[in-house]
């Protein structure tokens, strides 16, 4: 296995992706918003070696077109196969990106089956696989803070020559495929628009579908709080989901959704079964080559304001809110536990409680908590004891999962899950599945939901759901030719 890297700074990987609209397999991660750590890096990813899926208790690993079925637990193989590819590359190559090439993709919301027994009820109308990951041969990268570029190519062959000539081969083609790019423009900066708040009349009049009437959704919310009652559980994270028929391209609405609703974990995906479009402020799940896992739950929400004033003022009002602040740090705990299942005793510290960040469409109320992952533990010990993102659940875990399943009528599918990526070297940043759309062929869903607690009032919760479809419905009448 050889990994060969070139530094070109001179290219946006947002742009680089329309050059790839002839390919069944490509995958963009990054940040359109301001430059910070927290997703610093932006990827193009393409050419796919080796494809691995998974549909409940079944998997298929392999070549492109050349996929075969295994036997087993999908997860096993899973990690079969990241240890087969595993190479020490920041041991001889320091300085470069966290992702330098490996396995890209999504981790669905129903892969929660293969790591818990719950109840398997709804429908999955869009059947889409639980899991899908490529291992990409040709990685275009770019430090968003100081402007530096690469792109990395990795070649497999018998002998290290042929895969060095692999390796050369692929950085050959990426050279090409930059130098057919227009030169790049300075991009446009625009001010956040104030938006009124959504109400379902809205939705109705873009054609916007539940697939949950109102009167259903409120319903749900009161089986939730009666289960609240008698003891069962703390929190359960409600959602339901919105269809539209969709007759443009994907990419076109993804190129709207990042420019009026950017954030930090913002993804497109697209693969044979359908499109991906994401814009997640959340990272469910980060590990960096020393071992720091990393997990950002968001729990509490306000619109933001029309005005400079009622701006701050709703603001001010999620920072004092016990309820909000209830619901993170029931949170918080989950994640603390979650992590404690993996990491070094003593080493789980939360780093950040109850923050307040700014986004396009919402003020977020974020923790942070970071831990050392016991050698003995890999990648796929982490994410079974960590996934799904416990703030797309609830407390505790289990049972909150259970509820879900008997309460929502479809399938979760990619959302609730996550997008993002593992190194060859063993590191991995990963999103929660929130503020996103997938398609398929004309139909277009997004998700949308909010924590129920003891003291949450129906309307009010209902409520939370369209301020968060805001930034989404923004992108779709930006395609559609009118004002986001």
């Amino acid at each position: 296995m050889a990994v060969e890297a070139i530094a070109d700074p001179g290219f946006d990987p947002h742009r680089l992706l329309a050059s790839f609209d002839d390919q069944r397999y490509v995958a963009l991660l990054e940040n359109p918003g301001l430059p910070t750590e927290f997703g610093r890096y932006s990827y193009i990813c393409a050419d796919p070696f080796w494809l691995f899926r998974s549909k409940r208790e079944r998997a298929w690993s392999g070549p492109p077109d050349a996929e075969r079925e295994l036997e087993g637990d999908p997860l096993a193989a899973l990690g079969d196969l990241l240890r087969r590819y595993r190479c020490g590359v920041d041991r001889w190559r320091p300085g470069l990106p966290p992702f330098c090439g490996g396995a890209v993709g999504y981790l669905g919301y129903e892969l929660l089956y293969l790591i818990e027994s719950i109840p398997d009820l709804g429908r999955d109308d869009l059947a889409l696989p639980d899991l899908d990951l490529w291992f990409t041969g040709l990685v275009f990268a770019k430090d968003q803070q100081t402007g530096a570029g690469w792109i990395l190519a990795t070649g497999f062959g018998e002998t290290d020559g042929q895969a060095q000539a692999q390796a050369n081969a692929r950085l050959t083609s990426g050279r090409a495929r930059l130098a057919s790019l227009a030169p790049s423009q300075p991009p446009r900066s625009q001010a956040r628009v104030a938006r009124p708040r959504l109400r379902e009349r809205d939705l109705l009049a873009r054609g916007i579908t539940a697939c949950v009437d109102r009167r259903a959704y409120l319903d749900a919310i009161d089986q939730v709080k009666q289960a609240i009652l008698a003891g069962k559980v703390f929190e359960v994270c409600l959602t339901q989901r919105f269809d539209l028929q969709f007759e443009g391209a994907g990419r076109a609405l993804y190129d709207a959704l990042r420019q009026v609703n950017p954030a930090p974990m913002t993804a497109y995906l697209r693969l044979p079964e359908g499109e991906v479009l994401s814009s997640s402020p959340e990272r469910c799940l980060s590990l960096d080559r020393a071992g720091v896992v990393e997990t950002r739950p968001i729990k509490g929400t306000r619109p933001r304001g029309a005005t400079p004033e009622r701006d701050q003022a709703l603001r001010t009002e999620l920072a004092e809110s016990e309820k909000d602040r209830a619901e993170n740090l029931m949170i918080v705990d989950l994640a603390r536990n979650d992590l404690g299942k993996v990491c070094r005793f003593g080493s789980v510290a939360v780093a950040e409680l109850c923050a307040i960040e700014a986004y396009e469409y919402t003020w977020q109320m974020v923790s942070t908590i970071r831990g050392v992952v016991e050698d003995r533990h890999d990648i796929v010990a982490l994410l079974r004891a960590v996934f799904p993102g416990g703030s797309m659940t609830g407390a505790p875990k289990v049972e909150a999962m259970k509820i879900i399943d008997r309460l929502e009528p479809t399938k979760r599918g990619v959302f609730s899950g996550s997008i993002g990526y593992i190194d060859f070297d063993g590191a991995m940043d990963w999103s929660i599945v929130i503020r996103t759309f997938v398609k398929k062929g004309p139909l277009l869903t997004f998700h949308v939901g909010g924590a129920i607690v003891a003291d949450s009032d129906p309307e009010d919760e209902y409520q939370e759901t369209l301020d968060k479809a805001n930034g989404l419905v923004a992108a779709i009448d930006l395609v559609a030719g009118g004002e986001p």
